[in-house]
């Protein structure tokens, strides 16, 4: 059966491994949680990803980890702009229908942020946006594709050649030459579908899941609960190390 294990208990795990660390993969929520201080698990990501350089062990992800961390990238630049319109010394004009939207959202941000949840507008609240401003600037109040324009173009490629430079990122190509030198059996992708139906996990983290079980990593760096939840109902001996809080709150007690 699989494990999860606290941050702070990394030191003790990688001692207790007989052979030398090949890598490790990431999930989206630990590269967030190291970039976003806004994320509640910040200084626990940074602690964790000193500690894997201390090691000097290489971290990789998947093309479905980049997929999912560009999408959060684009709703943390698109929730930004958008509450900055509410400033007085915003350099845009918006119609008070505009206004009255964009404040409905920000309490809603508010909210998020006193329950220690990401302030980020969902891909539901951006469409609510997107769908009160015209499409065209016309009349000086500027249009949802100068919006676009002015404040995404070139930015979420960036932010990912930024990510992997300053992570010092590795990108686990299943398609390429060397995947067998990291790979213990072949990828069989419709295996995602059982470990998604067994405790009801994304297809997205399944897929990683699935990454993980045939790969020589003995562990996972996550941020995210259903990425635990589904390692400990597991029967591969793969490890999740996930924050301490996270741990002793939702993962600590739980029996499978």
């Amino acid at each position: 059966m699989g494990k999860a294990i606290p941050f702070s208990s990394i030191d003790q795990y990688l001692k207790s491994l007989k052979a030398p660390v090949p890598g490790c993969l990431v999930d989206t929520q630990f590269l967030v949680a190291v970039t976003e201080e806004l994320h509640p698990f910040y200084d626990d990501a940074g602690f964790l990803f000193e500690k894997l350089a201390e090691y000097q062990i290489p971290i990789f992800t998947t093309v479905t980890t980049r997929s999912e961390f560009v999408d959060i990238r684009r709703r943390f630049i698109i929730t930004e702009t958008l509450m900055g319109m509410l400033a007085t010394s915003s350099k845009w004009k918006i119609s008070g229908n505009v206004q009255k939207i964009l404040r409905a959202q920000k309490t809603w941000i508010d909210a998020q942020a006193s329950k220690e949840s990401l302030p980020l507008l969902t891909d539901s609240r951006i469409k609510d946006c997107k769908e009160c401003f015209m499409p065209k600037t016309q009349s000086g109040q500027i249009g949802w594709v100068q919006i676009c324009r002015e404040y995404l173009t070139g930015q979420l490629l960036q932010a990912w050649d930024i990510l992997v430079e300053d992570l010092r990122l590795n990108y686990l190509d299943m398609r390429g030459e060397n995947i067998s030198e990291l790979m213990l059996e072949k990828l069989e992708w419709e295996k995602m579908y059982s470990i998604s139906e067994t405790t009801c996990l994304s297809s997205s983290d399944s897929m990683l899941v699935n990454v993980l079980r045939c790969s020589k990593f003995p562990f996972i760096v996550s941020a995210d609960f259903d990425i635990a939840y589904s390692l400990l109902s597991d029967s591969s001996a793969k490890t999740a190390l996930i924050p301490d809080n996270l741990h002793y709150r939702k993962i600590k007690g739980l029996r499978f």
